[in-house]
């Protein structure tokens, strides 16, 4: 299938956006779960080393731990505060002992390694390794340990609450990176249809010139690379009308200049079919004269050919302009001469040597000096 151009650019740009955003957006998926499990891990190992003495309490008094369940429910509710015998004179608990525990999962491991209560029940068994005994508390009474409160988010494991808001994070970073796609698509088709619209114009133009309207020009809209090719299109434009109508003025006084030796030819030879001129050495001559004639301007349009194809030769070598004008002249003399011309030359002694194609400055001296000669009025 082929695609305008204005649509691989589009394309271009969204395969760009897209593969960039989904790049970032995974970076910054994985960043940001890393950073927030690491900072709710901390602050879980941070609850459990604040919540700790409380258990310790419960220890202190019931020498086991049957029945710690009853201090979550007497000092650790939403808006407990109070210790865990959970009378008014009770000690009060640590400010992080409120902090959203209802969420949380709490287990205690005795001293002989052996999981002693879990807030999350029997639905759902933990093992714990050494390393996530490492994460926990230790619960003291005295200078004894008699177990161990891991706090569950301590070891990574992300409440309800917390997944939902990384859940929320992970959303508004895709709609970020949707919200980029679509101004990029939006963006880019601009770009692209202001990219195309001149080359659209451009071929529109050629199109026409091909027809044969040289006239055509394209605006330049802007002064990038665009409006470069704008600039070089218009300039090649006007060169090629330029030299159209160069072409067209020189067709036009090279048949204006072969209609006056053909009329003269035919007149004469009619004159001399129809016997009213005698074939004289002096008609005769002024015959060749008029045929040479043709044979110039025909040598004139194969050099104007010639050079319109860029196939003319030039012969340069050391050129004497002192002895090429006084030739010159001198070959127009007599011309000049039947018109009562007179032909005179002011040029300094010696060598004037320039470089140059002899017969070609000739050939430009003498078209000159012949125009002068035609159209000089004379008396």
């Amino acid at each position: 299938m082929k695609y305008s151009l204005r649509t691989r650019l589009v394309l271009s740009f969204l395969v760009i956006i897209a593969a960039t955003a989904g790049l970032v957006a995974l970076l910054a998926n994985r960043i940001t779960a890393n950073r927030f499990t690491h900072f709710v891990s901390s602050v879980g190992q941070m609850q459990a080393r604040h919540l700790a003495p409380s258990f310790a309490e419960y220890f202190a008094q019931a020498e086991s731990w049957e029945g710690v369940e009853t201090l979550l429910q007497t000092g650790f509710g939403p808006r407990g505060m109070r210790g865990p015998m959970g009378g008014p004179g009770g000690r009060r608990m640590p400010m992080m002992g409120i902090m959203m525990l209802d969420d949380e999962r709490l287990l205690v491991v005795d001293a002989s390694g052996r999981l002693a209560f879990d807030s999350g029940g029997s639905g759902e068994t933990i093992r714990l390794s050494d390393a996530d005994l490492a994460k926990g508390a230790p619960i003291l009474v005295g200078d004894r340990q008699v177990g161990t409160l891991i706090v569950a988010s301590g070891l990574g494991a992300l409440t309800s609450d917390q997944a939902d808001f990384l859940k929320q994070v992970n959303l508004l970073m895709l709609a970020a990176a949707l919200a980029a796609g679509l101004a990029v698509l939006v963006v880019g088709s601009f770009q692209a249809r202001r990219i195309v619209a001149p080359l659209h114009a451009l071929a529109a133009a050629a199109r026409r010139i091909a027809g044969g309207d040289l006239s055509q020009r394209v605006p330049v809209t802007s002064k990038d690379e665009l409006g470069d090719v704008a600039e070089a299109f218009n300039t090649m434009a006007s060169e090629l009308e330029q030299q159209h109508e160069l072409r067209r003025r020189a067709m036009a006084d090279v048949a204006h200049e072969l209609r006056t030796p053909l009329s003269v030819l035919q007149i004469d030879l009619e004159s001399i079919e129809d016997g009213l001129t005698d074939p004289t050495p002096e008609v005769v001559s002024g015959l060749k004269q008029e045929v040479a004639l043709l044979n110039c301007l025909v040598g004139d349009l194969r050099t104007l050919s010639l050079a319109e194809s860029g196939e003319l030769r030039l012969e340069i070598q050391p050129v004497d302009v002192r002895e090429l004008v006084e030739n010159t002249v001198a070959r127009l003399y007599g011309a000049a001469q039947e018109k009562q011309i007179v032909l005179s030359t002011d040029l300094p002694d010696g060598e004037l040597l320039v470089p140059g194609d002899t017969q070609r400055l000739t050939q430009v001296l003498l078209n000159l000096l012949s125009n002068a000669l035609r159209h000089t009025p004379f008396e």
